[in-house]
C-alpha cells in the first residue's frame, strides 16, 4: 500500500501520523472548524471518522504538528478511486493550525507531508475543497503548487 510514515521536523514542529491518543485534541481543532463552517455536526461526529480513518488507513490519513508535546495542527485527507484519473485520488478535508502557530509554515509543511503521502500511493490525484473567502488556505494551496479548477459541487445532506 505504501510505506509507513515517519515523522519530520521543521522549524521547531514535527510533522507526523496522528496516534489514537491525539484524537481529544483533535475534536478540539475540529469543534473550531465545525463552529466556523456553520457545520451540521459535532465534536463528537468527528470524533467518529477520525477512530475510523486511524483503524483503516486505506480509507484516508491523519497527520499531526507538535511542538514540545503539545499539538499545534493537523490535517486529514480522505482516499478515493476514481476512473476519471485512472485510479486512486485523494481530498484534504480538514487542515488546522492553532491561532498562535499560524503563518509559521505550519499548515505549508502539513500539506507538504499530504503531498509525499499521496505519491508514496502513487495517488494520481489530490484535490481541495474551499470554503468562500478562506484566503489562507488558497494561498497555502497554491504556495504548494495546486491550481483552481471550477466545478460545480452538488450536494444531497441525508
Amino acid at each position: 500500500m505504501g510505506r509507513k510514515m515517519r515523522a519530520s521536523k521543521t522549524s521547531a514542529v514535527q510533522i507526523r501520523p496522528a496516534r489514537s491518543q491525539d484524537v481529544p485534541r483533535l475534536c478540539e481543532f475540529a469543534e473550531e472548524l465545525l463552529h466556523k463552517w456553520d457545520a451540521r455536526t459535532t465534536a463528537r461526529d468527528a470524533q467518529r471518522v477520525y477512530e475510523r480513518i486511524l483503524k483503516s488507513p486505506e480509507l484516508g490519513v491523519i497527520l499531526v504538528a507538535e511542538n514540545e508535546g503539545a499539538l499545534c495542527g493537523f490535517t486529514y485527507a480522505c482516499h478515493e478511486w476514481r476512473s476519471e484519473y485512472g485510479g486512486e485520488t485523494m481530498d484534504l478535508v480538514e487542515l488546522f493550525v492553532e491561532h498562535s502557530w499560524r503563518n509559521r509554515g505550519v499548515g505549508r509543511s502539513l500539506l507538504d507531508r499530504l503531498v509525499d503521502h499521496a505519491r508514496s500511493r502513487g495517488i494520481r490525484r489530490f484535490t481541495s475543497q474551499v470554503h468562500p473567502g478562506n484566503a489562507a488556505i488558497e494561498r497555502a494551496l497554491e504556495t504548494c503548487g495546486f491550481d483552481p479548477e471550477r466545478r460545480t459541487l452538488w450536494a444531497l445532506h441525508l
